[in-house]
């Protein structure tokens, strides 16, 4: 008998201590849970900040995460859905589903216990909402681009963000109310109990990030590279026949600035003949903007037109642009963007407080940045690239972006800033104001209209600046910024490129050696990944393309 009362004593013991802790499996998927989220919300967040630059984003920027946060943010998103995955079968393995039943009755109990076990059990249910509410739109964003309005759903993606926040508070209040701070203990006092539901749910838990995996590689749309013996002219016109063998891939770039929604999609055509690539791409825009900061004569001096341009963010003032990014890795962005206003804490931040572009794995993405005033005046692509974390030199600081060397040609700007003071030193006038002015057109400073004129010089048009050439030419008179020479020679010129814009789109054929030999270049070859971005003229607030297009040469 008193072994019999001895027993029951010690069962009722094991019982009452059990009450203040928690089994481990269920201790490491919730904080494996809350670390997951606490990143998906501060890498989420400060991806935002880059487009939305809310005022209640810049509040909580100093809490927000710096850096490579695009892979973070990804990563995090795989983690939760192998979390929430093991879960799930950990809770069916060990027939634990009574821990999320809720019975609407209780929620009106008299008895504080059984009421506030309710009232935890709807968090539960309403983190569970939030969950599946990001997932769904983000899985739309990345797997299905284009379906929704992209800045519809990162809206809604971003309030469920905050509602992960509130459910956080209300989640620890809430235990607290329960049972007070030995309550909130028990997820940090683990004891040794469902082995077996651990083991399923680590299986699940992997199964369900092998599954992320491979449905993100299947999901990559492929840009096949056809092989031909006929060859497109470089024109700006798609109407050659050639075109029509290759296969057309349609990329959903979003979040850019001045595009209709922000968003635009690019059509890309590829073709080779064993030894170059050609490419057609065609993406909507509704003007021609070539105001690339011009330069206006006042009484005082003359001034640069921008609202943004020194701090590196013009958004109105400045020409239409488009790039391509060739890489090896598949990574959001190549594995090159670095968000915050400084994010690497050694170097200088960017002037523009968004990121820098930077390789710090030795890597190297290929970057071909198609300007239409600048590079447009020589036909070309100007070639740069990402690669390691240059050297702190006087100037804008830019990270791992720089440009191919070059040997000779391409364009400049024909101004200098004078420090403390709004006009601008110039360095070149037009030899014949009047003709200059004909092929410009008549100035229109509205950024969305359209530009039909030329607003870059060539150098056998231009005279160095004097006061005598200057006193000629009258107040309020708009010239451009830029004047431009021969095209690149050099790696700077790898890329050929001839665009033009009719009926609110821009047109461009462009050509490369499919393997260049650069240390500074990435061949066009299969396992290449390219994406492509517009710029609408702004000078870095581009579209996004998150899913790389896979190269496939035929």
């Amino acid at each position: 008998m008193l072994r019999q009362t001895d027993n029951l004593n010690h069962k009722t013991a094991m019982r009452s201590n059990n009450t203040t802790r928690t089994d481990l499996p269920t201790m490491l998927m919730h904080w494996g849970l809350v670390i997951a989220l606490l990143l998906s919300v501060s890498t989420g967040w400060r991806i935002a900040s880059m487009t939305d630059g809310s005022a209640l984003l810049r509040w909580v920027d100093v809490l927000l995460l710096q850096g490579n946060v695009l892979r973070w943010h990804f990563m995090s998103a795989a983690v939760l859905t192998a979390l929430v995955v093991a879960y799930i079968v950990f809770l069916w393995r060990m027939d634990l589903g009574g821990r999320l039943t809720l019975r609407l009755s209780s929620l009106k109990s008299r008895d504080h216990k059984t009421r506030w076990q309710a009232i935890n059990k709807l968090i539960y249910w309403i983190a569970f909402a939030l969950l599946a509410g990001a997932a769904v739109t983000g899985v739309l964003m990345y797997f299905l681009p284009g379906l929704l309005p992209t800045n519809a759903l990162v809206t809604v993606h971003q309030w469920l963000s905050w509602g992960f926040v509130a459910y956080m508070g209300m989640h620890v209040v809430a235990q607290v109310i329960m049972g007070g701070i030995r309550q909130l203990l028990k997820i940090v006092t683990p004891r040794a109990a469902y082995g077996i539901g651990a083991s399923f749910a680590l299986v699940a838990g992997l199964g369900g990030a092998a599954f992320a995996y491979v449905l993100d590689s299947s999901s990559q749309p492929v840009l096949t590279f056809v092989k031909t013996t006929t060859l497109p002219a470089l024109d700006g016109d798609a109407s050659d026949e050639v075109w029509k063998q290759a296969s057309e891939t349609v990329v959903h770039t979003a979040r850019g600035f001045n595009l209709t929604g922000g968003e635009v999609d690019v059509h890309v055509r590829a073709l080779h003949d064993g030894n170059r690539a050609y490419m057609l791409f065609r993406w909507q825009d509704a003007t021609r903007s070539q105001k690339h900061i011009p330069l206006q004569k006042t009484a005082e001096g003359w001034k640069l037109l921008h609202t943004n341009y020194y701090n590196n963010d013009e958004n109105e003032y400045y020409e239409d642009k488009f790039a391509v990014m060739v890489a090896q890795s598949p990574v959001a962005g190549g594995n090159t963007v670095r968000l915050g206003s400084q994010p690497f804490a050694d170097k200088p931040g960017p002037s523009n407080g968004l990121g820098l572009h930077a390789a710090t794995d030795g890597s190297l993405a290929d970057v071909w940045h198609w300007k239409s005033v600048r590079s447009g005046a020589i036909n070309q692509f100007d070639d740069n690239y990402f690669g390691q974390l240059m050297d702190v030199k006087p100037g804008r600081y830019t990270g791992g972006y720089t440009q191919d060397p070059k040997t000779s040609g391409g364009f400049d700007q024909i101004f200098e800033k004078i420090a403390d003071s709004p006009y601008v030193k110039v360095k070149f006038l037009p030899k014949d104001l009047a003709a200059q002015q004909a092929q410009m057109g008549v100035f229109n400073p509205d950024p969305n209209v359209s530009d039909m004129g030329k607003f870059a010089m060539a150098k056998a048009d231009v005279q160095p600046y004097s006061a005598e050439a200057d006193a000629a030419i009258p107040v309020g008179t708009v010239i451009p910024s830029i004047v431009y020479n021969a095209p690149f020679a050099g790696d700077r010129g790898d890329v050929s490129a001839n665009a033009q814009w009719k009926d609110g789109w821009w047109t461009m054929e462009a050509s490369r050696l499919l393997d260049t030999g650069s240390k500074f270049d990435q061949p066009l070859a299969n396992g290449s990944y390219m994406w492509v971005s517009v710029f609408d003229h702004n000078q870095v607030r581009h579209t996004r393309h998150v899913q790389p297009m896979r190269v496939r040469l035929q």
